[in-house]
């Protein structure tokens, strides 16, 4: 095989390992701080609010006291008849606690198997680059 040829080929496979090393080293780099802030990672502004109901012209939220003379839905009555609003709105900040500690544990899973990834292609594209150097620099002598 034309030597020059033979050079060109393996200087253009370590071209494209260089770049695929390049990007998942920044995702796994990325993947890291995710697992190591999570908190400042995945913002409140991350979350979605919670579901609004729809009472005729007028849009509650589940954990707010209705408007005199309206009613909340039906499965949320039951709720309001036994608890009263301090205890709804702890019981409201409870649960998106509870949502947030689950989106970062979630996230800091998410994280985890995107290192494993990443890492996988950066071994295997560091191998394709140390073999095809060496090509690369027989060709060359």
């Amino acid at each position: 095989m034309n030597k020059k040829l033979l050079e060109t080929y393996a200087l253009a496979v370590c071209f494209v390992s260089m770049g695929c090393l390049s990007i998942f080293g920044g995702i796994f780099l990325y993947s890291v701080v995710e697992i190591f802030f999570p908190e400042e990672m995945n913002s409140p502004r991350m979350h979605y609010p919670p579901q609004l109901y729809n009472q005729g012209a007028v849009n509650i939220h589940p954990t707010v006291p209705p408007i005199a003379g309206q009613r909340l839905p039906p499965s949320y009555e039951k709720e309001q008849s036994e608890i009263d609003v301090g205890e709804i709105n702890t019981q409201a900040s409870k649960n998106i606690r509870q949502d947030i500690e689950v989106a970062n544990s979630y996230m800091k899973s998410q994280s985890i198997m995107s290192m494993v990834r990443s890492a996988i292609v950066v071994l295997i594209s560091s191998l394709v680059f140390a073999f095809h150097w060496r090509i690369a620099k027989r060709a060359r002598n």
